[in-house]
């Protein structure tokens, strides 16, 4: 939006005492909240999916957020206002400026009645400050389910900034919310993502559009439906990703790695776009930015996942995948509730090695390590839940979250008893269906897997501890030659140092040692 001429303010005094009563509106904000939410148990805290954003996170986001917006009047939305910090922040962000709009709306939509009280309060602080500005400021508080809502619902523009911290946590399919917005399902969605897709259709052109959330959406097929709609309705001009999963929320107990959002509605198309990083939010201020060609972010794909990368990613001249090598990646079939009349304590007589997680690390299985139930019966009935006992690489599905690396694989030879073995259902497995992988192909391909070039590139196109099949068939692989040369000088247990040093020999790249 171009800032008309109108919109200057002229008086020094309103000026000067307006950004006085700024101070602190935004810390009201968030004492009121913090002060309801300590009183929620923390069950009920997680089925509202309430965390409060921290003051200085909020002003980080609305700063950016009201960047380029200037008008008459500028209409801001919290579409999932909770305490209204963030609503707070960008008010006080635009008041700050010099060229201030005659008017503010603030639209807030909160479900939960008992922060109605306090947002009242904040409305009736908030008009205080932007008259003392010279701004009016009109606020609509609804305490309605923002999903719902029929503007949501109809999609047509009602905001020039949308800032928001929505809530986590999953919907059913055949959830009302869902339904109402089931271009943007695809699987099981999370309702943050109805958030964001919804709302991205609000924003008149050249609007603004901010969120807080986990970084999960950049990447798998259930946001696919999600990432289609935001990249059609915006332009993504910035991401800031805290790499702690616990340092940007200090005062709630969320373990998620969070990212933050911005976009511009219809706005011209970008071809670069500025990622940065933290730990958290004390050092915020000094995070370094990069601005990256978009077409390395956004994938041109109907998938669309965003890949949020810092420095090169060595893996982009690789072409190959595990289809092009005619290998299949697989999840254990056994999963532990169902298969109890199968799982046994100890060794018996027609009993083969059951695999779970703790079995799995860098390079190495470990079997049997005395876990409860590391062996199943190997029967007709049990037979549809077992697999070959043939060489394949078996990874965990997740990753302990002090692990270095995003990808633990394990070389597996068939060294274990019987013809067929149990995998548990937090693994995943790769072979070559029709056919038995070499043992060089096994640690060829475990140690590339383990390999810091593959963390590095995981990092940035996945958010979560998590490392699904569907992101392990479209990774880029070396020839099968080169894996077959890496697993030739590979061996099992080797540590992680050694494995990069091999790794990167082999595919030629120059670059210092690290351990772990």
């Amino acid at each position: 939006m171009k800032e008309p001429a109108s919109a200057t303010r002229t008086s020094e005094k309103p000026e000067q005492k307006g950004l006085a009563m700024t101070v602190g509106v935004v810390e009201f904000a968030a004492d009121t909240g913090l002060a309801l939410t300590k009183q929620l148990g923390r069950n009920e805290q997680k089925q509202l999916g309430q965390f409060l954003t921290p003051p200085g996170i909020a002003r980080f986001m609305a700063q950016r957020a009201i960047a380029g917006v200037f008008g008459e009047t500028i209409r801001v939305l919290e579409p999932a206002a909770g305490a209204g910090i963030l609503a707070a922040a960008a008010v006080e962000a635009i008041l700050s400026r010099e060229n201030r709009p005659r008017c503010i709306t603030v639209t807030l939509f909160e479900i939960d009645t008992r922060l109605l009280p306090a947002l009242r309060k904040l409305a009736y602080r908030m008009r205080q400050v932007s008259r003392d500005a010279g701004v009016m400021l009109r606020m609509s508080i609804r305490c309605e389910d923002f999903l719902l809502a029929h503007e949501a619902i109809r999609q047509r523009h009602m905001a020039d900034i949308v800032i928001a911290n929505p809530p986590y946590f999953k919907v059913g399919s055949d959830d009302a919310r869902s339904l109402a917005h089931a271009y943007a399902v695809h699987g099981q969605p999370n309702i943050y993502g109805l958030f964001m897709a919804a709302s991205a259709a609000l924003v008149a052109p050249g609007g603004r559009w901010c969120f807080i959330t986990p970084r999960s959406w950049t990447n798998g097929a259930y946001f696919s439906a999600v990432r289609r709609q935001i990249l059609r309705n915006l332009t993504i001009d910035a991401m800031h990703v805290f790499e702690s999963r616990k340092d940007h929320f200090t005062d709630d107990e969320v373990l998620q790695e969070a990212m933050i959002t911005w976009a511009t509605a219809q706005g011209p198309g970008n071809n670069r776009v500025v990622v940065s990083y933290s730990r958290g939010l004390m050092d915020l201020p000094d995070a370094a930015l990069r601005a990256l060609p978009t077409n390395e972010i956004i994938g041109g794909d109907d998938d669309r996942l965003i890949a949020l990368r810092t420095e090169e990613d060595h893996l982009a001249g690789l072409t190959a995948t595990l289809e092009t090598h005619g290998l299949k990646v697989s999840t254990g079939p056994v999963v532990a509730f169902r298969a109890k009349e199968c799982l046994r304590q100890h060794i018996g007589a027609n009993t083969v090695p059951l695999l779970w997680m703790q079995h799995v690390g860098h390079m190495k299985v470990q079997w049997p390590i005395q876990k409860k139930r590391e062996h199943i019966v190997a029967n007709a009935k049990c037979a549809w839940m077992l697999v070959a006992n043939t060489p394949m690489v078996i990874l965990r599905r997740f990753s302990p979250k002090e692990d270095p690396r995003r990808i633990t694989a394990a070389v597996y030879t068939g060294e274990l008893p019987g013809t067929v073995l149990g995998l548990e259902n937090h693994l995943n497995y790769i072979y070559r269906p029709g056919g038995v992988m070499t043992p060089q192909e096994v640690l060829g391909l475990a140690a590339y897997l383990n390999s810091r070039l593959v963390d590095g590139h995981l990092r940035a196109v996945a958010g979560s501890t998590q490392v699904n099949a569907s992101e392990l068939r479209k990774l880029p692989l070396p020839s099968i030659d080169q894996l077959i040369a890496i697993g030739g000088i590979c061996r099992p247990g080797m540590s992680l140092a050694e494995v990069d040093r091999v790794v990167e020999t082999i595919l030629g790249l120059d670059m210092a040692c690290a351990v772990g």
